[in-house]
């Protein structure tokens, strides 16, 4: 199965919402034909469906944790620069005697 690049941390959020939605439904699918007796003839096709439909899902799940660490690591990179810019201006002021230290 070949799926298209994840590229922002927004399309990683709503895939992973769709991976645990996925799973929520299949999983009420299951309760539900396990509650309400379904057919004998039905219950293999609910059975592979319930269980291969969440496992088609996840298989997005290692290209999501890669943009989702991407994503902070690049935050993380752009915070850094900005501390240390902040930092640098710091060092340029001068130094000023406290006005109550006489």
């Amino acid at each position: 199965m070949i799926s298209r690049p994840i590229r922002t941390r927004r399309e990683a959020l709503l895939t992973c919402t769709f991976v645990a939605l996925t799973a929520v439904i299949c999983a009420g699918l299951m309760s539900a034909a396990v509650l309400v007796p379904a057919p004998v003839g039905v219950l293999p096709l609910i059975v592979a469906t319930c269980i291969g439909c969440p496992m088609l899902a996840a298989l997005q799940l290692p290209a999501l944790c890669v943009a989702l660490r991407d994503g902070w690591t690049r935050r993380w990179a752009a915070d850094a620069r900005l501390l240390a810019d902040m930092r640098r201006y710091l060092r340029q002021l001068p130094e000023t005697p406290h006005p109550l230290d006489r």
